[in-house]
């Protein structure tokens, strides 16, 4: 766990200028919002696609979920959300929703061998990491699903 706080302070300097000038003791009409600005700079690269966008923010979310803790993320997929959302006509709650998903699923104790799931195998007594290869298909494919099914239905 760690690793979640550096993690978690580059987010919130990069989220928005609110959050990032009592950090850097700037005035908030100065503050920078690094990562809003960085992925609306390179938003130029990304295609304008929903399945795309959608998909890109559930790989988000599941790959800051590996900390174990799922909740870790959450700024990063919201920002990621709030600076793609416009440029595929999605609404970025539909987006911040399917990141947290997959940050959720992936390190709520599902896909990630630490966490809450060595408790649940504890319990069971059953190796935890028979539990994640038994997980994984099925989480993944359910990810998938309602991914595509967010953005048919919400878009």
């Amino acid at each position: 766990m760690g690793s979640v706080l550096p993690i978690a302070g580059f987010f919130f300097l990069g989220a928005e200028p609110g959050l990032s000038a009592p950090i850097l003791g700037v005035p908030a009409a100065q503050a920078p919002s690094l990562l809003f600005e960085l992925i609306q700079t390179a938003q130029a690269w990304i295609p304008g696609n929903e399945f795309f966008v959608a998909f890109g923010i559930l790989i988000s979310g599941m790959i800051t979920g590996i900390d174990g803790s799922g909740f870790a993320g959450l700024p990063l997929t919201g920002s990621l959300s709030g600076a793609l959302a416009p440029s595929v006509g999605m609404q970025p709650a539909t987006l911040a929703a399917i990141g947290q998903m997959g940050a959720v699923w992936t390190g709520g104790g599902t896909l990630v061998a630490w966490s809450s799931l060595i408790a649940v195998a504890g319990f069971a007594r059953v190796p935890v990491f028979q539990i994640v290869r038994t997980a994984m298909v099925p989480v993944l494919t359910g990810l998938a699903v309602s991914t595509v099914c967010a953005v048919l239905i919400w878009h």
